[in-house]
């Protein structure tokens, strides 16, 4: 991720890890003997996220943080990604380093 480790540095962006409830709980209702409502236990999962601080950038006022979730599985794919990238760059600048080497051989 571009500029993660400079904005986490200047504490511009921050990881966190967060209890999101899917369901909220819900208490069983009766009326009289009779179960009108069952209860059910709350759903919640954790959740990874990354928060971004952000500003008015007029008034410098406070907004909302900004706030994008994210697996490990989802870093390790784009990591993954980034490393093929960098070798086939690689490759490819072994192949101008070559010609390079050639024509000057002429």
């Amino acid at each position: 991720m571009k500029q993660y480790k400079a904005l986490k540095t200047a504490k511009k962006w921050s990881v966190r890890k967060q209890k999101v409830v899917d369901q909220a709980a819900v208490s069983e209702i009766k009326d009289g003997d009779a179960v009108v409502r069952h209860a059910q236990a709350e759903r919640s999962h954790e959740e990874l996220q990354l928060v971004q601080k952000r500003f008015n950038s007029n008034t410098g006022e406070a907004l909302d943080d900004g706030v994008r979730a994210y697996s490990l599985a989802e870093v390790a794919r784009e990591r993954s990604q980034i490393a093929n990238q960098i070798k086939s760059a690689q490759d490819e600048d072994a192949g101008w380093e070559q010609l390079e080497k050639d024509l000057k051989a002429l």
